[in-house]
């Protein structure tokens, strides 16, 4: 990232911008997360993650089709397919 003072300019409003700029881009939560090791998921987890991905996705469908989405109808029918997945 390169950020050049323009004429006139302070230095404190030159770092004011690169912050935002920084801040943009979203570059220090990446190398923050690089930091440390990460494990990996297993296998079973991995597919348990996307079956209950599906499972929530047709129930968004559903719900909306029928036109009684709402947060909370939500959250209680994704517990139940929770409770039924045994995730």
């Amino acid at each position: 990232m390169d950020v050049k003072r323009k004429p006139s300019e302070t230095v404190g409003s030159m770092l004011r911008r690169f912050s935002r700029l920084v801040q943009q881009s979203r570059f220090v939560p990446k190398v923050k997360a690089g930091k440390h090791f990460k494990k990996k998921a297993s296998e079973r987890q991995e597919k348990n993650r996307a079956i209950m991905r599906e499972e929530l996705r047709k129930l968004r469908r559903r719900l909306e089709r029928l036109g009684k989405y709402d947060e909370d109808v939500f959250e209680e029918e994704k517990k139940k397919i929770k409770q039924k997945l045994d995730l």
